[in-house]
């Protein structure tokens, strides 16, 4: 079995810099890289990816359609991904935001296929979010499609899941077991029945959603870890709307990078090395 200390990314979604600030200020706060969107710009693609050979940090990136058009929107994808394999940067992954929520299962279905084919044909690493209005938008959704493309890959996010199920899933036991055996890279946020994001991830009222989540999480890095692959993570909390606010100011409740630098220690503390198994209590 391997055991490897699990690489720990920051969002440029709470605080949007510039990619080189961007990376020192991920590895000035102790995160090992970076999850960002894939800019559209060329101009923007090669400034990140000179930044990326400067740097020691770690990228993984994120790309989408914003076409509602299944075609047009496949497309799209698959230009996106041959342009990041082209571009000379080596990414942990690429998350797609991928498919929409109303389309059929015949779109849905083209939409995996033609995922599996870019994957193999770029050598990239394609998960699929799990995440609201897209392919994979809810658990009972969700699975179906899952069982009928067995190669397709996700990044877990539950968050999604429990809003649109309006529960903690306890229900729907097979479509998570499904998804966790498919995840390859965390997003790390705590969400519950009635919200994707909790107003601070360390008040006790949360504690048992915490839990839950943390729960979840081991069994994919204990597969990744038997599987000698390593553990990846986004801490990804992220700004208002996401983050509860006061009242009339747009003020987070909770300053969202604070709650990301919180779940750094965590996922640190959690799944550290040398520990040959990871906890299983809440933190």
């Amino acid at each position: 079995m391997t055991h490897r200390a699990p690489i720990v990314l920051m969002t440029d979604w709470v605080a949007p810099l510039p990619p080189a600030e961007l990376f020192a200020s991920a590895r000035e706060q102790g995160y090992d890289g970076v999850e960002m969107w894939w800019p559209a710009d060329p101009a923007r693609q090669r400034d990140l990816r000179a930044v990326v050979e400067r740097s020691d940090a770690r990228v993984s990136l994120l790309a989408t359609s914003g076409h509602s058009d299944p075609r047009t929107h496949i497309a799209e994808l698959q230009r996106t991904l041959r342009e990041i394999s082209e571009s000379g940067i080596s990414p942990l992954h690429v998350t797609l935001h991928a498919g929409r929520d109303h389309w059929d299962d015949g779109d849905h279905d083209r939409l995996a296929d033609a995922i599996r084919a870019t994957r193999a044909d770029t050598a990239l690493d394609v998960l699929v979010e799990l995440h609201r209005a897209r392919m994979l938008f809810a658990a009972h959704a969700a699975r179906r499609i899952l069982e009928r493309h067995p190669d397709l890959r996700v990044t877990f996010d539950i968050s999604h899941w429990l809003v649109v199920a309006e529960s903690m899933l306890d229900d729907q036991t097979s479509a998570v077991d499904l998804a966790i055996d498919r995840a390859d890279h965390i997003h790390a946020r705590i969400g519950h029945p009635q919200g994707p994001q909790v107003n601070d991830p360390e008040a006790p009222e949360w504690r048992e959603v915490v839990g839950r989540h943390l729960q979840w999480w081991d069994r994919i890095v204990e597969r990744l870890r038997n599987e000698g692959r390593p553990v990846t993570f986004l801490a990804e909390f992220g700004p208002v709307d996401y983050a509860p606010s006061e009242a009339g100011s747009r003020v987070p409740l909770r300053d969202p990078a604070s709650s990301n630098r919180w779940m750094l220690r965590t996922l640190r503390e959690r799944y550290r090395e040398p520990d040959h198994t990871v906890s299983h209590s809440a933190p």
